[in-house]
């Protein structure tokens, strides 16, 4: 039996928080796209009415409850456990904010800046915050697959205001520098085992400001120490030019499809990623289990674009003790294990003799011992 088409499949309602909404696409056939955050799941909107786009972007600026009506649910591609929500030209959104003439003056009022200390108190589910706030120190730099398969840019920073500090991630690439103030709008806040963090988005700005204060002292413990590399577990990741993650990637295939991009591509356009976990054995105590993503790789190893996952392995085995720096578990430096300076006794000091010219004046400076040189200095007679 032939699949039915959205629009005659059953009806249903749905409730949550708008996030991500896109632009239009297709000027063709127009429609956008949305995440729903609902019910404790994530699922994606696609929206066939773009005359309601703008009703989803100020859904989404102030954070309001919406209720989308005549969707069509079906399982999502790649867990059972998501959905897409089709949004078709008979569906209807309403939103608890556009209910009385207060709700409409709030669709278009700026969100207030939170205090950070106030985020420990905040219900996290499906908000969006703005925040002021410092960045203390840079936590780690790598890559993640992001929800729709893409390898995107992360950095974990450090910020704090004048009540508090957070962990903030910031996706994709931004001019951040450690020691100043910025205005961060739209960042998504989360809570992961009971620890309250912020994520940025595709909406979020970041805009350097002037200093709000004396913002409250913290620093994120981190351990440098001689280890031996022990144990490795490390895996490639394949990204196309698009930034999509690849599966069965063989290196001396022609070509490298990529079901995202519905593309085929050379290999030397690939891009390979590589992050692991490493066991290190201190010159004291326990074994130490610790991450490490690309960048610290390559920092101490040459990795061949054909290199396989053994190759690497075997890599890591191969080093001598490295001094490594981890933060939070994590490894952000490895570098070789400084030299100490050899000291040597006096008596196993080559003494150097060196012809002296005949003269008849001469000056000899007193020997004041190992730290200073013994050679002779001559003085020309003034005769």
């Amino acid at each position: 039996m032939a699949e039915q088409s959205p629009s005659k499949k059953l009806r249903n309602q749905v409730k949550g928080f708008l996030c991500e909404v896109s632009p239009i696409k297709d000027i063709k056939k127009p429609y956008f796209d949305a995440i729903l955050q609902h019910e404790g799941e994530v699922s994606k909107v696609v929206a066939f009415r773009p005359e309601d786009h703008i009703h989803f972007q100020n859904a989404e600026t102030t954070r309001s409850q919406v209720t989308l009506d005549d969707v069509v649910l079906q399982p999502y591609v790649e867990s059972s456990r998501k959905r897409n929500v089709f949004y078709t030209h008979s569906s209807k959104m309403s939103c608890v904010h556009e209910r009385g003439e207060t709700s409409k003056n709030s669709l278009s009022a700026t969100p207030q800046c939170v205090q950070l200390s106030e985020l420990q108190n905040l219900d996290t589910k499906s908000k969006k915050v703005n925040i002021n706030a410092k960045i203390i120190q840079e936590v780690r730099k790598g890559n993640s697959v992001v929800w729709d398969g893409r390898y995107l840019p992360r950095t974990e920073y450090t910020v704090a205001d004048t009540t508090g500090y957070i962990s903030l991630t910031v996706w994709c690439e931004h001019n951040i520098t450690v020691g100043e103030w910025y205005n961060i709008t739209n960042v998504s806040v989360g809570n992961f085992k009971g620890k309250i963090s912020l994520s940025t988005t595709k909406n979020t700005q970041i805009l350097n400001i002037a200093s709000q204060g004396t913002a409250v002292a913290v620093q994120v413990p981190t351990e440098t120490i001689k280890c031996d590399i022990i144990g490795v577990n490390i895996k490639n990741i394949f990204i196309c030019p698009r930034s999509h993650t690849l599966k069965d990637v063989t290196p001396s295939s022609p070509t490298v499809y990529c079901v995202s991009c519905n593309t085929h591509y050379k290999p030397p356009a690939i891009i390979m990623r590589i992050s692991g976990h490493l066991g290190l054995k201190p010159e004291m105590g326990n074994v130490v289990e610790a991450s490490i993503e690309d960048e610290v790789i390559r920092s101490v190893l040459t990795v061949k674009p054909g290199a396989s996952r053994e190759d690497i392995i075997q890599s890591f085995i191969a080093l001598p003790p490295m001094q490594i720096t981890i933060r939070e578990n994590i490894v952000v430096k490895m570098e070789d294990v400084p030299q100490k300076a050899e000291i040597r006794s006096e008596a196993e000091l080559p003494v150097k003799v060196e012809p002296v010219e005949e003269s008849i004046d001469f000056y000899s400076p007193p020997d004041h011992g190992i730290l200073f040189s013994s050679q002779d200095r001559k003085r020309k007679s003034t005769d």
